[in-house]
């Protein structure tokens, strides 16, 4: 799909199946594609219309490229890719791809390019007769599970077809938004971002901490805040480097936080795990500096839009450090965006779990008179 001034859709679905299962008004999904794609470019905005939208049945193939190779292509270079799941990983492709259908490979292409495109809705009819049961069709539907990238979940034909309209719309906001957000990024120059600028580190790091708390939706207590996440109540810990995590004087206002867990024993009595520390970075981090803060390298160390998130296995330290933290605004969208990248993920209950374990170590140091 060449890029245009339009926002560019892929809607990836299996050609010949049908929704819904042994339905007498069952529609193909190429019927429905075809049906939707002419929706969706006619829809006007203002006067104008936004989108092209690139389905398989109605697109050229190059000499230069299969139709492997272009449906790959186009899901990984599309603006908003949505897939109509019925747990069918489609046609398998040749040589090294012979156990990939190419539903499995359009989504694969799709999510690595950008997570956040990726919008499924649910067809698939779990336990029917008719499911897809070979092995490349399993391991595609392991893969979506895995992923819990699930959205709506149609019963009828007008309920999937109101379910692509809502995604598209949905998309198209958090596009429009992610752009703004992008676009000041690195530029201090004029309003809020040029008011954080002229304080001094101190004040900044307060604002910087303030505006994590506010994100969290918790309290500030003795400089911790309890958060619930996945029904559990957690211990936070935030915390702000109020300039580039390479400028010394900006992160000794952190140092090696988890050092100072034990101060935490007495609020963590009332919380079900933590302290987790959750730290604003003015500027961007990378995963080495990440490491040095923990102080050893045996550790998963995660990057991801909102920043870097580390975890210590071992001692179950964990730590979330948010990127370019410029401004309130910006700080707060990116606090949103590590709390939805641990639904996303998959990983709400492990750091839930990694919390507990933390309490329970924090407790022992503290009965000891020790530090870790």
């Amino acid at each position: 799909m060449a890029k245009s001034s339009k926002l560019c859709v892929m809607i990836s679905s299996r050609c010949n199946d049908e929704f819904p299962l042994r339905s007498k008004d069952a529609i193909r999904l190429t019927d429905l594609r075809v049906e939707m794609k002419k929706e969706i470019e006619s829809a006007e905005t203002l006067g104008s219309r936004l989108y092209e939208v690139w389905i398989h049945e109605q697109a050229g193939v190059s000499a230069e490229r299969n139709s492997w190779e272009e449906c790959v292509r186009q899901a990984r270079d599309c603006d908003m890719f949505l897939m109509l799941y019925n747990g069918n990983a489609g046609f398998k492709g040749k040589g090294e791809l012979a156990t990939v259908g190419i539903c499995d490979a359009e989504f694969q292409a799709a999510f690595a390019a950008a997570p956040s495109k990726v919008t499924v809705v649910d067809i698939f009819e779990r336990g029917s007769p008719a499911a897809p049961s070979g092995a490349h069709h399993k391991a595609f539907q392991e893969r979506i599970e895995r992923e819990n990238v699930f959205g709506s979940r149609p019963a009828s034909i007008q309920e999937l077809k109101d379910a692509i309209r809502r995604a598209v719309a949905t998309r198209t906001v958090e596009l429009a938004q992610k752009g703004v957000l992008a676009g000041r990024r690195g530029r201090g120059h004029l309003g809020p971002a040029l008011d954080w600028r002229r304080l001094g580190y101190t004040e900044r790091a307060d604002r910087m901490r303030s505006a994590v708390v506010s994100a969290l939706g918790g309290r500030l207590d003795a400089g911790t805040c309890a958060i619930e996440l996945d029904g559990r109540s957690i211990l936070c810990r935030p915390a702000a480097i109020p300039d580039s995590l390479s400028v010394a004087a900006a992160r000794e206002f952190v140092g090696q936080p988890h050092l100072r867990d034990h101060a935490d024993a007495v609020r963590l009595k009332k919380c079900h795990g933590g302290p987790v520390h959750v730290i604003a970075c003015q500027r961007g981090a990378t995963e080495s500096q990440a490491q040095r803060m923990l102080g050893y390298p045996n550790a998963t160390v995660v990057p991801a839009p909102f920043g870097i998130y580390v975890v210590d296995p071992i001692q179950a330290v964990q730590f979330v450090l948010i990127a370019n933290c410029s401004d309130e605004h910006a700080t707060r969208l990116a606090v949103q965006g590590f709390l939805e990248w641990l639904s996303q993920a998959g990983q709400l209950p492990i750091l839930v779990q990694t919390a507990r374990k933390r309490k329970e170590v924090v407790t022992l140091l503290a009965k000891n008179g020790d530090t870790l």
